[in-house]
């Protein structure tokens, strides 16, 4: 997995300066926001006890990666020994040319438009970086929370290689605190009231109604970007609605390689969850129903989202088998221990669930990793329900 990670690093960087090959020939390297949104960003609403580890990992992996890249543009932490510590006009200075060489085109690839340094204080060295529609909030509802943790961890991991110190960040705004940018903070975890707010804000804490809120913009953002007559252009900047398809899974694999347990567990129960407000959407845009849900509109919705291509779905007396290849989880990627595609797989599940009004569980039949194959497929089952039999209908069963 670690491999895997710096490898995809490697790719982004590259991506900045040349043209990658393509990895999607049929959907293209990009991903809509709002399904990132759906598949990353929900996650963290559904069970926000993952905030702090999606920052930490954020920040351990980008200091590794973008400490190499310093090394190759020549940026050495002795450069910034004495930053901003006498003028901060110098200081802000620098901080815009390596944002405009740097940071700015890598900020863009990943989806994040463009961000400004703000502002230096001396005596404190906080920096204040400024983003304006955030792909990780912009179009979720104010809930009164700050939650771009993995920006957030991405930035500090940016100035830890560039001071080569350990340095942190927290937001002092968010659009989802109601706020319309975003305001990341960063500076030295050596300042205690700093790092005072720092845990505040990974104390992340949503309630039953927050949720509800957040699923119910969700819909309306996706119905909205179904009825779209022609699709975002691939071109990431302040207003753009999509993201590169490495940015999407560089931070799918941080989180799952810090817990791969936790986070495959908890991205596959949000995914059968939010299911239940996606089968609206599906019923509303293409007017199906019933097990027609699960073979004709889901791979539409699929392609038309640049999810996946659903190649079929076949039915068998003991369920289904869904073929699918350019899935956005993992194409592109090689060798991965751990299955990157369980919000898809507990989505696709619920989905089945409601379609066929039977208890149905999803597993993963075929991994193009295991089999060398292009295609994955996954196998939906139906379960026998447990009956709960009275114990006195047991006693005369058992005589």
């Amino acid at each position: 997995m670690k491999s895997a990670i710096n490898i995809l690093w490697q790719k982004m960087f590259y991506l900045i300066d040349n043209d990658l090959p393509v990895i999607r020939p049929t959907l293209g390297d990009y991903v809509k926001t709002i399904e990132t949104q759906k598949r990353l960003d929900y996650v963290l609403f559904y069970n926000p006890n993952i905030a702090r580890i999606e920052y930490q990992s954020a920040l351990n992996y980008t200091k590794e990666n973008v400490q190499e890249h310093h090394d190759k543009k020549g940026l050495e932490s002795r450069l910034f020994r004495n930053f901003n510590r006498k003028d901060p006009n110098q200081g802000l200075k620098i901080l815009h040319i390596l944002n405009q060489n740097i940071y700015g085109p890598l900020f863009r690839k990943i989806g994040k438009g463009y961000g400004t340094f703000q502002s230096i204080d001396p005596d404190s060295r906080q920096i204040t970086y400024e983003v304006k529609n955030c792909d990780e909030c912009s179009d979720l509802p104010a809930v009164g929370s700050k939650t771009c943790f993995y920006f957030s961890g991405l930035l500090a991991g940016i100035f830890s290689a560039l001071f080569d110190q350990s340095m942190g960040t927290y937001e002092s705004t968010c659009s989802t605190n109601g706020e319309p940018a975003c305001n990341y903070e960063i500076n030295n975890t050596r300042d205690i009231s700093f790092i005072d707010k720092l845990d505040e804000y990974l104390s992340l804490k949503i309630s039953d109604e927050v949720l509800n809120e957040v699923e119910k913009a969700l819909s309306e953002n996706i119905l909205e970007s179904l009825k779209a007559e022609t699709p975002p252009e691939p071109i990431v900047g302040i207003n753009s609605h999509i993201s590169h398809i490495i940015g999407y899974q560089l931070r799918i694999l941080n989180n799952l390689e810090q817990n791969p347990e936790i986070f495959s567990e908890t991205y596959r129960k949000a995914g059968v969850r939010f299911s239940n407000r996606l089968v609206e959407i599906l019923k509303s845009f293409y007017q199906v129903d019933g097990e027609e849900l699960l073979t004709e509109a889901l791979p539409k919705y699929y392609k038309q989202q640049l999810l996946a291509n659903i190649e079929s779905v076949e039915k068998f007396q003991d369920g289904f088998l869904i073929t699918i290849s350019e899935s956005v989880d993992c194409a592109g990627l090689k060798n991965l221990d751990v299955k990157p595609c369980a919000f898809m797989r507990g989505e696709i599940e619920g989905i089945a669930n409601i379609a066929t009004g039977k208890h149905i569980r999803c597993d993963i039949h075929s991994c193009k990793y295991d089999s060398g194959e292009h295609f994955c497929q996954l196998e939906l089952s139906y379960l026998e329900e447990k009956k709960d039999i009275p114990d006195w209908l047991k006693e005369i069963e058992e005589q």
